[in-house]
């Protein structure tokens, strides 16, 4: 949960590429350990940008995203 505030910390601040490695890691965790409350807390991180066209590292979180059932 903390990486994920330091993610939402990176965004708020505008490093939107530094933002989702760290949520990207901290989702890969949350999946391993089949925790919920991870993978919500990495849903609002990406919930809070609303861009057009997101640069790659958003696509990329996007896409280990569109699978997760827990």
């Amino acid at each position: 949960m903390t990486v994920l505030d330091l993610a939402a910390g990176h965004l708020a601040a505008g490093r939107v590429e530094a933002a989702f490695a760290l949520a990207g890691r901290a989702l890969e965790t949350g999946l391993k350990y089949r925790s919920g409350r991870i993978v919500d807390r990495a849903r609002a991180v990406r919930r809070s940008l609303a861009l057009t066209s997101p640069p790659e590292v958003v696509r990329e979180f996007d896409a280990q995203l569109r699978d997760v059932y827990l």
